[in-house]
């Protein structure tokens, strides 16, 4: 099982969706939560061992790559392009910072 499945997160996952989903589980593992269940205990060892791999940059980019996800873009992984109606002063698109928006 890889490690996207045990943390029920898609490649294209971002960090921040990582570290929800894993903590989310580890709440529901929890062998304190799972009192006399083993098998709690083990898929959490599990789940902690995909979200090591996960987190670390170089770590998730060998993965990715020896499993064939190589080349998937994160979502926020890049900067986004100036919108194409507002035209710039050099006549080349301009970067601006990605910005999360306020929810109503």
């Amino acid at each position: 099982m890889s490690p996207y499945e045990l943390l029920e997160v898609s490649p294209k996952a971002r960090d921040a969706v990582i570290r929800a989903a894993y903590r989310c589980l580890v709440q529901q593992c929890h062998p304190d939560r799972n009192q006399g269940d083993a098998a709690a205990g083990a898929r959490l060892c599990l789940i902690n061992q995909a979200y090591a791999l996960l987190a670390d940059p170089l770590r998730r980019a060998r993965y990715d790559q020896q499993a064939g996800i190589a080349g998937v873009e994160r979502r926020g992984s890049r900067r986004t392009l100036a919108p194409l109606g507002k035209p710039s002063g050099s006549g080349t698109a301009q970067m601006r910072p990605f910005v999360f928006r306020k929810l109503v």
